[in-house]
Order: C-alpha cells, then sequence, then structure tokens
C-alpha cells in the first residue's frame, strides 16, 4: 500500500519537472511564430533532457513503474 503524505521537496521536484517538460512545447511555439515556420531550437531538447531527467528521479523516489 502506497503513502500519499507529501513531502515537500519531490512535491517540488516533481512540479518542476512538470514545469519544465511543459515549457519545450511553449519555447517550440515561440520559435516557430518566430521563424514564421515549424521550428524546433536547442533549447527544447535542453529543456525535454532537463524535465525527463527531473521527472525520473521523482518516479524512481515515488517507486513509480508507470510513470
Amino acid at each position: 500500500m502506497s503513502d500519499w503524505r507529501l513531502d515537500p521537496f519531490w512535491f517540488a521536484l516533481g512540479m518542476l519537472g512538470q514545469a519544465t517538460f511543459f515549457s519545450r512545447f511553449l519555447v517550440q511555439w515561440i520559435a516557430s511564430e518566430r521563424a514564421g515556420r515549424s521550428y524546433i531550437p536547442h533549447a527544447f531538447w535542453w529543456l525535454s533532457l532537463a524535465g525527463s531527467m527531473l521527472l525520473l528521479g521523482y518516479a524512481i523516489h515515488r517507486k513509480d513503474p508507470v510513470f
């Protein structure tokens, strides 16, 4: 049975990971609008990597294989 009490550090880390991963879409959208075509800047990939690593750390801590 899971313990659903929230540890503020891990909660913040999970939220930061979600926000970082989401922000890559905003970066890609803004860059594409400025370029006038579909464009994926390097920042998109760095945000993908950073967000994924934060979320992976959170999922490993939660011992959640589906996450």
